[in-house]
């Protein structure tokens, strides 16, 4: 099944290559501000515990742009999903809807939390201490926010069908 893109996910796509392009450029029009040690590592509470070359803030945008293409890959097919509901013939375009969303979503939240990182790094800045609670509360909100979506999606069409 071939899944088009919707006008949210179009839209999603967009922020998420921005926040890809974004990092790049802010390292380049940065390059001559980035001190020769940037911080490569945080603690649970934000603080800076490990410290790396200037040329390390390149591994953010290089990790994010192969988690951008695998990632879009993988919402190519939508037969390798693992989803939570059985698919059948009257509830497979909202469940592959629902989980092509929950994928999209989880893609531009982890380029937007790169470039957080990404612009922490280059800045030479200790996180926020509320920044791993935040991130944790975004990532698995979505992703129980699509799941239980895509089951009441799922179930809805199987109730529909047979009633």
């Amino acid at each position: 099944m071939k899944l088009k893109y919707t006008k949210l996910q179009l839209a999603l796509e967009t922020i998420g290559l921005l926040f890809l392009v974004g990092m790049i450029v802010f390292i380049y029009t940065q390059w001559d501000q980035i001190p020769q040690q940037v911080p490569m590592h945080y603690n649970a509470l934000g603080e800076i515990d490990s410290w790396g070359s200037k040329y390390q803030t390149f591994i953010l945008p290089t990790i994010g742009i192969l988690l951008y293409i695998f990632i879009t890959v993988v919402s190519f097919f939508p037969q390798i999903w693992n989803v939570p509901v059985q698919i059948t013939d009257e509830n497979k375009e909202a469940v592959y809807l629902s989980t092509k969303n929950l994928i999209i979503f989880i893609k531009v939240e982890i380029l937007a939390i790169f470039f957080y990182l990404n612009y922490h790094t280059v800045t030479a800045q200790p996180l926020s201490t509320i920044f791993l609670p935040i991130f944790m509360i975004i990532i698995f909100g979505t992703v129980i926010f699509f799941i239980v979506r895509t089951i009441r999606l799922g179930n809805e069409k199987k109730h529909n069908r047979e009633l």
